[in-house]
Protein backbone atom coordinates (compact mmCIF):
# COMPACT_ATOMS: atom_id res chain seq x y z
CA UNK A 1 0.00 0.00 0.00
CA UNK A 2 2.72 2.22 0.94
CA UNK A 3 4.48 1.44 -2.49
CA UNK A 4 1.42 2.47 -4.42
CA UNK A 5 0.95 5.85 -2.47
CA UNK A 6 5.04 6.71 -3.53
CA UNK A 7 4.30 5.87 -7.27
CA UNK A 8 0.85 7.93 -7.01
CA UNK A 9 2.68 10.77 -5.74
CA UNK A 10 5.98 10.45 -8.09
CA UNK A 11 3.46 10.45 -10.99
CA UNK A 12 1.51 13.45 -9.52
CA UNK A 13 4.42 15.18 -9.28
CA UNK A 14 5.88 14.47 -12.64
CA UNK A 15 2.19 15.63 -14.18
CA UNK A 16 2.38 19.00 -11.99
CA UNK A 17 5.82 19.69 -12.99
CA UNK A 18 4.51 19.47 -16.64
CA UNK A 19 1.43 21.20 -16.03
CA UNK A 20 -0.21 18.78 -18.57
CA UNK A 21 -2.28 16.20 -17.12
CA UNK A 22 -2.09 14.09 -20.94
CA UNK A 23 -1.60 10.95 -21.61
CA UNK A 24 1.54 10.86 -22.55
CA UNK A 25 2.61 12.87 -19.28
CA UNK A 26 0.91 10.04 -17.56
CA UNK A 27 3.02 7.69 -19.28
CA UNK A 28 5.84 8.84 -18.95
CA UNK A 29 5.30 9.77 -15.39
CA UNK A 30 4.29 6.09 -14.48
CA UNK A 31 7.44 4.96 -16.26
CA UNK A 32 9.96 7.07 -14.39
CA UNK A 33 8.09 6.34 -11.12
CA UNK A 34 8.40 2.28 -11.43
CA UNK A 35 11.77 2.57 -12.75
CA UNK A 36 12.77 4.97 -9.59
CA UNK A 37 10.81 2.13 -7.57
CA UNK A 38 13.07 -0.64 -8.83
CA UNK A 39 15.76 1.09 -8.35
CA UNK A 40 15.67 2.49 -4.76
CA UNK A 41 14.47 -1.00 -3.53
CA UNK A 42 13.24 -1.48 0.77
CA UNK A 43 15.49 -2.68 3.29
CA UNK A 44 14.10 -5.76 4.97
CA UNK A 45 14.59 -4.30 8.38
CA UNK A 46 14.17 -0.60 7.79
CA UNK A 47 11.33 1.42 5.91
CA UNK A 48 14.32 3.70 4.54
CA UNK A 49 15.43 3.97 0.58
CA UNK A 50 18.43 1.82 -0.36
CA UNK A 51 19.65 2.49 -3.63
CA UNK A 52 21.25 0.08 -5.91
CA UNK A 53 24.13 2.62 -6.49
CA UNK A 54 25.02 5.64 -4.34
CA UNK A 55 24.89 8.80 -6.26
CA UNK A 56 27.62 10.41 -4.07
CA UNK A 57 29.67 7.84 -4.36
CA UNK A 58 29.04 7.41 -8.28
CA UNK A 59 30.24 11.34 -8.86
CA UNK A 60 33.38 11.06 -7.22
CA UNK A 61 34.09 7.89 -8.90
CA UNK A 62 33.31 9.49 -12.23
CA UNK A 63 35.20 13.18 -10.85
CA UNK A 64 38.17 11.11 -9.89
CA UNK A 65 38.20 9.52 -13.76
CA UNK A 66 37.93 12.22 -15.00
CA UNK A 67 40.70 13.95 -13.50
CA UNK A 68 42.93 10.67 -14.71
CA UNK A 69 41.32 11.01 -17.89
CA UNK A 70 42.58 14.16 -18.33
CA UNK A 71 45.95 13.56 -16.94
CA UNK A 72 46.36 10.49 -18.84
CA UNK A 73 45.59 12.86 -22.49
CA UNK A 74 48.15 15.02 -21.37
CA UNK A 75 50.84 13.02 -20.48
CA UNK A 76 50.00 11.01 -24.44
CA UNK A 77 49.85 14.90 -26.02
CA UNK A 78 53.01 15.67 -24.46
CA UNK A 79 54.90 12.56 -25.80
CA UNK A 80 53.46 12.69 -29.02
CA UNK A 81 54.45 16.42 -29.69
CA UNK A 82 57.99 16.10 -27.95
CA UNK A 83 60.95 14.59 -30.20
CA UNK A 84 62.13 12.50 -26.87
CA UNK A 85 60.69 8.96 -26.52
CA UNK A 86 60.15 8.42 -23.25
CA UNK A 87 58.49 5.08 -23.43
CA UNK A 88 58.61 2.62 -21.22
CA UNK A 89 55.82 0.13 -21.33
CA UNK A 90 55.08 -2.74 -19.12
CA UNK A 91 52.41 -5.22 -17.99
CA UNK A 92 51.71 -4.65 -14.62
CA UNK A 93 49.38 -7.38 -12.73
CA UNK A 94 47.18 -5.76 -10.09
CA UNK A 95 45.30 -8.36 -7.82
CA UNK A 96 41.53 -7.16 -7.31
CA UNK A 97 39.92 -7.32 -3.43
CA UNK A 98 36.58 -7.60 -5.31
CA UNK A 99 35.11 -10.48 -6.61
CA UNK A 100 32.08 -9.03 -8.44
CA UNK A 101 32.19 -8.95 -12.46
CA UNK A 102 30.40 -5.52 -12.33
CA UNK A 103 33.29 -3.65 -11.06
CA UNK A 104 35.96 -5.35 -11.99
CA UNK A 105 34.42 -4.99 -15.73
CA UNK A 106 33.87 -1.12 -14.86
CA UNK A 107 37.62 -0.89 -13.53
CA UNK A 108 38.63 -2.90 -16.73
CA UNK A 109 36.99 -0.77 -18.90
CA UNK A 110 37.72 3.07 -17.36
CA UNK A 111 41.06 1.91 -17.57
CA UNK A 112 41.07 1.01 -21.11
CA UNK A 113 39.34 4.24 -21.95
CA UNK A 114 42.11 6.36 -20.57
CA UNK A 115 44.77 7.14 -23.21
CA UNK A 116 48.60 5.47 -22.40
CA UNK A 117 46.38 2.30 -20.69
CA UNK A 118 44.92 -0.80 -21.41
CA UNK A 119 43.60 -3.97 -19.64
CA UNK A 120 44.90 -6.77 -21.66
CA UNK A 121 43.29 -10.00 -19.35
CA UNK A 122 41.73 -10.69 -16.68
CA UNK A 123 42.10 -13.60 -14.52
CA UNK A 124 39.55 -15.04 -12.09
CA UNK A 125 41.03 -17.16 -9.33
CA UNK A 126 42.86 -14.96 -8.09
CA UNK A 127 41.14 -11.94 -9.58
CA UNK A 128 44.11 -10.29 -11.21
CA UNK A 129 43.93 -7.30 -13.81
CA UNK A 130 46.86 -7.46 -16.41
CA UNK A 131 47.07 -3.65 -17.47
CA UNK A 132 49.79 -2.57 -19.84
CA UNK A 133 50.82 1.24 -19.55
CA UNK A 134 52.65 3.12 -21.94
CA UNK A 135 54.07 5.09 -19.37
CA UNK A 136 55.07 2.60 -16.52
CA UNK A 137 57.25 4.87 -13.88
CA UNK A 138 56.75 2.69 -11.02
CA UNK A 139 54.72 -0.60 -10.89
CA UNK A 140 53.97 -0.13 -7.56
CA UNK A 141 52.72 3.43 -7.90
CA UNK A 142 50.16 2.21 -10.96
CA UNK A 143 49.02 -0.66 -8.72
CA UNK A 144 47.73 1.78 -5.97
CA UNK A 145 46.24 3.70 -8.80
CA UNK A 146 44.41 0.91 -10.02
CA UNK A 147 43.20 0.08 -6.14
CA UNK A 148 42.15 4.20 -5.78
CA UNK A 149 39.92 3.16 -9.06
CA UNK A 150 38.47 -0.05 -7.83
CA UNK A 151 37.84 1.36 -4.18
CA UNK A 152 35.41 4.55 -5.95
CA UNK A 153 34.07 1.95 -8.10
CA UNK A 154 33.27 -0.61 -5.07
CA UNK A 155 32.05 2.37 -3.03
CA UNK A 156 29.74 3.37 -5.60
CA UNK A 157 28.25 0.30 -7.04
CA UNK A 158 29.42 -2.58 -4.46
CA UNK A 159 27.28 -4.32 -1.68
CA UNK A 160 28.02 -3.36 2.33
CA UNK A 161 30.27 -6.30 2.61
CA UNK A 162 32.49 -5.25 -0.34
CA UNK A 163 32.89 -1.88 0.44
CA UNK A 164 33.97 -2.48 3.92
CA UNK A 165 36.26 -5.52 2.54
CA UNK A 166 37.92 -2.95 0.01
CA UNK A 167 37.93 -0.63 2.45
CA UNK A 168 39.89 -2.82 5.10
CA UNK A 169 42.26 -4.11 2.93
CA UNK A 170 45.92 -3.19 2.95
CA UNK A 171 48.03 -2.75 -0.08
CA UNK A 172 48.58 -6.54 -0.51
CA UNK A 173 52.10 -7.89 -1.67
CA UNK A 174 52.69 -9.04 -4.93
CA UNK A 175 51.16 -12.32 -6.14
CA UNK A 176 53.18 -14.56 -8.42
CA UNK A 177 52.32 -12.92 -11.91
CA UNK A 178 53.65 -13.50 -15.08
CA UNK A 179 54.52 -10.61 -17.39
CA UNK A 180 54.95 -8.26 -14.75
CA UNK A 181 57.29 -5.14 -15.78
CA UNK A 182 58.20 -6.36 -19.12
CA UNK A 183 59.82 -4.03 -21.49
Amino acid sequence: MRRLAEFLVMVGVWVGLWRDPGWGNLLTGALLAAATLVAFRRGASAWRLRPLFRPLAVLRLLGYFALKLAEANVVVAWEVVTPANRIREGIVAVPMETTSDVVTTLVANMISLMPGTVTVAVSDEPRILYVHVLHLRDVESMREEVRRLEERAVAALGPPDARRRVREAQPSAPRPTTGEDTS
